[in-house]
């Protein structure tokens, strides 16, 4: 872990890059879902989802499933770009707040309070049209070794 540009502590841009890939390419259920990174800097990150027909539950829109995982893995993405360390999720709570049939899914991601073991997290989703269809928090533990796939 180092300063970044801003002065602010996290990944290096390399790294962050390198933890993009990771996200995208490595994580399986993440691939399984589609989840896309868009953008990750030290305590914040951005995923998407374009919905098709596997996301979507029996009423025919996208599955609260999908929302938590896509909400889950921002939030740990923000907090992994921001801590450099291993993480995990201990508690999540999702909102659901509006049905989503087709397009993209954009979910942003932030830490909102941060001690040295544990971290509060909270994230939005947003349809094509920028409305508000689910709201998450979350808080994760972090741990104090590195973990993959960090330097």
């Amino acid at each position: 872990m180092s300063e970044t540009s801003s002065g602010k502590p996290g990944l290096t841009r390399e790294q962050l890059a390198d933890l993009s890939r990771h996200f995208d390419e490595d994580i399986t259920f993440s691939r399984h879902i589609r989840a896309k990174v868009k953008e990750a800097v030290p305590g914040e990150a951005t995923l998407y989802i374009d919905v098709q027909d596997f996301h979507l539950n029996g009423a025919g829109t996208l599955h609260g499933g999908v929302y938590a995982s896509l909400i889950d893995n921002t939030m740990g993405l923000a907090l992994i770009s921001e801590v450099g360390v291993r993480t995990a999720t201990i508690d999540l709570n999702v909102r659901f707040l509006g049905a989503v049939r087709e397009g993209r899914v954009t979910c942003r991601a932030e830490v909102v309070h941060r001690t040295r073991r544990l971290a509060t997290l909270e994230a939005r989703v947003h349809d094509d049209l920028e409305n508000l269809v689910a709201l998450g928090s979350g808080t994760f533990r972090i741990f104090e070794k590195q973990g993959r796939p960090l330097v």
